[in-house]
């Protein structure tokens, strides 16, 4: 992994009108892997900065996701890092495999809120499998205990953590599936659709956006039926993984009959507690101010993204630097 340093660089520009102090800033923002929406968040921040603040630019690093981010953070290895809200909860509370609680850092905005359903709970199965074994919603499975072979994402992804949460949730272990004579299988979300697909699977349970191309790709292919997630179930998974809850509508997909409440998680950009005052307010107020600028990269972040949005609160505070330049504009209390 390459590394890099923070760079501030202030230089002076002589106009005709007097003398007036610019700023660049050269920054590093830790990210996920390349391609997909968090790299976009990335070239957007870079918009909004460069519209900001011109010659600056925020470099998109790739790495292994929102942990491996928050330990770079805390080893001041990047002055900025991406954060799935679940990863986050697990780094401040210091759970395995963070190996103590991370108590520095802090929130500039949120990239996107869970509200945008980015990363929404989908309990998705073959139609042929629910109806041969009377299954409509998550809790019929527990209660039926039919054979199934069910996937999640591959270990390390805590977006696995999130569905087989749901599940034990609604009384349903990895064990319990065993013993009905199914199965568990953990795999990246692209395998999981293949395997749909090849009707080697029974079901999945993944966050994914809103009628992502995968879903698509997977409705395409075969007859789904996506089992209705209750509020309850989804509140306490929430809760328990630092998570919101939201909700998808049953017209959002022909084959969910119901309207169905899932785990939804939002994206954070955090920094530093040590991270200069100054800088932080100025980092929020280039974000705030162009935000126009970083919704551009994305059509789904033009359409869910506002400042209200970027300025929400998190699980953890914001910086100083951050909260003083959001109460400022009316955006934070």
């Amino acid at each position: 992994m390459r590394k890099f340093v923070l760079a501030l660089l202030a230089s002076t520009i002589v106009a005709a009108s007097g003398t007036a102090h610019a700023q660049k800033y050269n920054l590093t923002v830790a990210g996920y892997s390349p391609g997909g929406l968090v790299s976009t968040i990335g070239a957007g921040l870079d918009a909004a900065l460069a519209a900001a603040y011109p010659g600056s630019t925020v470099t998109y690093q790739t790495g292994s996701g929102g942990l491996a981010n928050a330990m770079l953070l805390e080893q001041n290895k990047v002055p900025l890092g991406l954060i799935g809200a679940t990863e986050l909860n697990v780094a401040v509370k210091g759970l395995k495999p963070i190996p103590k609680p991370l108590t520095d850092l802090r929130l500039l905005v949120q990239p996107y809120a869970a509200g945008s359903r980015f990363q929404a709970t989908h309990v998705l199965v073959n139609k042929d499998w629910a109806e041969k074994n009377g299954i409509k919603t998550v809790a019929d499975i527990a209660a039926k205990k039919p054979a199934m072979k069910v996937a999640f994402n591959r270990p390390g992804n805590l977006d696995g953590d999130v569905g087989l949460a749901v599940m034990a949730a609604n009384g349903i272990s990895q064990d319990d599936i065993k013993s009905w004579g199914g199965q568990v299988v953990r795999a990246a979300s692209q395998e999981l659709t293949s395997l749909m697909l090849d009707r080697r699977l029974d079901g999945v349970v993944f966050g994914i956006s809103i009628n992502h191309p995968r879903i698509r790709e997977m409705a395409n292919g075969l007859e789904l039926v996506m089992l209705p997630i209750k509020e309850d179930t989804a509140q306490k998974v929430a809760d328990e993984l630092g998570a919101e809850t939201c909700e998808i509508k049953a017209g959002e997909y022909k084959f969910l009959a119901s309207d169905s409440s899932s785990v939804c998680v939002g994206m954070n950009l955090v920094v530093r507690a040590d991270m200069d005052e100054q800088m932080a307010y100025n980092i929020t107020k280039g974000l705030i101010e162009q935000s126009g600028k970083y919704k551009a990269a994305h059509r789904l972040l033009e359409k869910v993204v506002t400042n209200e949005t970027l300025a929400r609160k998190g699980l953890i505070a914001h910086h100083p630097g951050a909260a003083k330049y959001l109460k400022e504009k009316g955006l934070l209390k």
